[in-house]
């Protein structure tokens, strides 16, 4: 006879301890409700174990050797090298910690964690699984699916023999030849960092050209340094087998033609944790591309809210967003009933260069209510003095003379970015932007220029 495991009650429930779900479950128990927080791997999610912070260590040190690259010949003499291994020992002092840090302050606030897998089986009760083993059943008035994505599968034969992201960010040595599959975010930030790290990269692209949501004119600048770094592009292509080839790797082809490597990493998208979720039991609806939610990030089942990479929402999938949607579904579940409304969300491309865009994109701006402001910012002292080899940034002026979108191509792109998103945000003119003390010379004094 199977035994009942033991049943816990919640005021609200939220799966996945990433940053969206920590920030709903802080700002909830902090409010007074009965919170508990499941989660099936690691305690802080993808981001600060395996996403966006660890990925940024390892391009600390990529930024480090082009700035050097830059100057050489112009007041710096000598060659820098990273150390693959020495650079993954930095990276692994700074993950190792994280999952059991986040664990220890969710106690430290005394909030009630389970780690396990959570399935439910009605419109308000999931029984959670810990090795198989059915441990508790957790029953809760509301709530909130914050449980990500991960990497998505490949299908041809052999696709086993690839990494996924996760792995790419904890290689002990990376190959002298790397192969990656994908033309989005991860691909080129994994191309941007493999190439000046000194291996051999070459990026197999199923469309017709890298990044379709930025500005085609940056995308093209992007890819021309990445050329120059060596990267090799392979564009309407698709690997179709890899087998084991004299102790490496090799990639066969669409067109025929085979790559060896010693590393090939899949990072052609993402598909929603959703899946394992029971969701049916609990009247949620889902499709492929994530938890249908509507504008108060309410599922079809009203007490189920579904917040970042998971949910259908029309955004960018990145972690600001996220924990702005958790701290929006919150408010929701403390009673404060109202639409989400989304601000200007810069989105960043952490590749060398970086590549970012906030607002009205530059490719949709109707040239009838909008100007498009085209400045190649190379030879302007922000770029110049590090001698970057080239710099962009384009921005969208509607008819009052606010800035309502731009993009960037720069070493300095995600700091530039956040800036205009602001004035963005705030509807400033420029103006309005003359009226704010700057330091001087630094990026954000170049802003009236941009209007």
């Amino acid at each position: 006879m199977k035994a009942v495991s033991e049943v816990k009650q919640y005021d609200v429930a939220i799966i996945g301890a990433g940053p969206a779900g920590l920030a709903a479950a802080h700002q909830l128990h902090d409010a007074g409700k009965n919170v508990v927080v499941i989660e099936k791997y690691l305690w802080g999610g993808t981001c600060p174990n395996y996403g966006c912070d660890p990925k940024k260590i390892l391009l600390g040190a990529v930024e480090a050797k082009e700035f050097t690259e830059y100057l050489s010949g112009s007041g710096i003499d000598g060659q820098v090298n990273i150390n693959w291994s020495d650079l993954m020992a930095r990276k692994n002092q700074y993950t190792d910690d994280i999952s059991t840090g986040t664990e220890q302050s969710l106690t430290a606030s005394d909030i009630d964690h389970i780690a396990g897998e959570a399935s439910f089986i009605d419109e308000q009760t999931a029984v959670i699984h810990r090795h198989g083993q059915e441990v508790i059943t957790v029953f809760a008035t509301d709530w909130v699916l914050a449980v990500g994505q991960r990497p998505a599968q490949l299908s041809f034969p052999g696709a086993e023999l690839t990494v996924d992201s996760e792995q790419f960010l904890s290689l002990p040595e990376l190959s002298d030849e790397v192969v990656i599959i994908g033309g989005g975010f991860v691909a080129i930030e994994f191309a941007s960092i493999a190439a000046v790290a000194g291996a051999k990269v070459s990026l197999v692209v199923r469309g017709d050209r890298l990044l379709k949501s930025f500005d085609e004119t940056m995308v093209d600048s992007l890819m021309d340094q990445l050329d120059d770094r060596g990267v090799q592009m392979y564009f309407g292509t698709e690997v179709t087998e890899i087998t084991s080839a004299d102790g490496g790797l090799e990639a066969t082809l669409s067109f025929g033609n085979t790559l060896s490597a010693g590393l090939i990493v899949r990072a052609a998208g993402r598909v929603g944790n959703h899946d394992t979720l029971g969701l049916e039991n609990a009247h949620v609806q889902f499709s492929e591309q994530g938890i249908l939610v509507d504008h108060y990030l309410r599922t079809s089942n009203p007490h189920v809210y579904a917040v970042g990479d998971v949910a259908n929402s029309p955004v960018p999938k990145i972690t600001p967003l996220a924990s702005f949607e958790s701290q929006h579904v919150a408010n929701e579940i403390l009673g404060e009933e109202q639409a989400i409304a989304y601000p200007a969300m810069p989105v960043v491309v952490y590749g060398t260069p970086k590549l970012a865009q906030t607002g009205v994109t530059t490719e949709t701006a109707d040239t009838d209510r909008y100007t498009v402001n085209d400045l190649d910012i190379t030879s302007w002292y922000t770029s110049y003095r590090q001698g970057e080899p080239a710099a962009r940034v384009k921005t969208v002026i509607n008819g009052d003379g606010q800035i309502v979108g731009a993009s960037v191509l720069s070493t300095h792109a995600d700091e530039l970015i956040n800036y205009l998103s602001s004035a963005i945000n705030q509807g400033l003119t420029k103006e309005a932007v003359s009226q704010q003390l700057t330091a001087y010379p630094s990026v954000a004094s170049d802003l009236t220029y941009f209007f």
